[in-house]
């Protein structure tokens, strides 16, 4: 239920970046510069609508995006984002995320990002949104560009357009598709996370409602076993800790198999989840042991007055 809660919030990440479901990745060792993909994807593919965020090995905060029609309007807090005619002229534009740490050098109220002796202008800076990456930065990169040069094994080629469309891509390439983190398990229709928060509430009630079942047997236990006074209550927290230990294991179990099973934004997320529900559980045990012993020292106290 988290994963999908996570996934409609996926859903706004999509939109964010002006990308679709349809977005993959892939690798190649290919020495080819991004100038000549390019170029083979404006031949082969003018009549299909493809947008490219090319993700560098080595300058990890840096993206070089490229379009052959109008991307989607990001939020922007100054000035705009990219239009068609910064991808096919011969200069380079940036746009910046709110949190970038890059080189910048400010001339006559324009900011230029400086890399190595390429100066480009920024022409927009996204807005403190929760969707956009914060430390990234953009650059424009076309056929002409000097983005265009690099390599394209230096790349993740992340790239969104019609599955067909991309597969033939990759195979061109002999690479093999990639789901990104941001898609997989991504549902298209978009449900209101009130019902998943819902049913959070009821699957912890349920598991409130287990650790009182498992207290009462417990006690229940203690009662057969006709042990008084410090053993009995040894006996008690003895059992009271494996079931804390049991239900410990179940839930590092829990965090490795969703891990591996399901969409998470952060798997911090999963993990102060499970950790809060566990301990929720523990005092729910403790509390009914607590009120079903307080219950019996007074019945038990009665029956010595009398």
């Amino acid at each position: 239920m988290l994963s999908n809660i996570d996934s409609g919030h996926a859903d706004e990440l999509l939109e964010a970046h002006g990308l679709t479901n349809n977005t993959r990745y892939f690798r190649t060792n290919s020495k080819e510069s991004i100038s000549s993909f390019l170029r083979y994807l404006d031949k082969d593919y003018a009549n299909h609508q493809l947008q490219l965020h090319l993700d560098s090995n080595y300058e990890k905060k840096q993206v070089l995006v490229w379009a052959n029609h109008t991307v989607k309007s990001l939020p922007t807090e100054e000035g705009r984002y990219f239009s068609p005619d910064d991808f096919k002229g011969k200069v380079s534009f940036a746009v910046l995320g709110p949190a970038t740490e890059v080189n910048l050098l400010n001339v006559q109220n324009n900011k230029y990002v400086v890399l190595g002796q390429n100066y480009y202008s920024v022409i927009g800076e996204f807005k403190d949104y929760p969707q956009v990456e914060m430390d990234k930065y953009y650059l424009s990169t076309g056929i002409d560009q000097p983005t265009a040069k690099d390599q394209l094994r230096n790349y993740r080629i992340v790239i969104d357009g019609a599955p067909n469309v991309l597969d033939r891509i990759a195979k061109y390439y002999h690479a093999q598709l990639h789901v990104p983190s941001f898609v997989k398990e991504h549902h298209r229709d978009r449900w209101s996370v009130v019902p998943y928060i819902l049913l959070l509430l009821v699957a912890e009630l349920f598991g409130i409602g287990g650790n009182v079942l498992l207290a009462i047997l417990i006690k229940r236990q203690a009662k057969l076993t006709r042990l008084h006074g410090e053993l009995l209550r040894n006996w008690v927290i003895n059992q009271s800790v494996r079931l804390f230990m049991i239900e410990g294991a179940l839930g590092i179990f829990t965090y490795i198999f969703l891990r591996y099973h399901a969409f998470y934004s952060t798997y911090s997320s999963l993990i102060i989840t499970l950790i809060v529900s566990w301990l929720i559980f523990i005092a729910a045990f403790c509390v009914t042991i607590y009120c079903l012993a307080r219950k019996d020292r007074k019945i038990v106290k009665p029956a010595k007055r009398f």
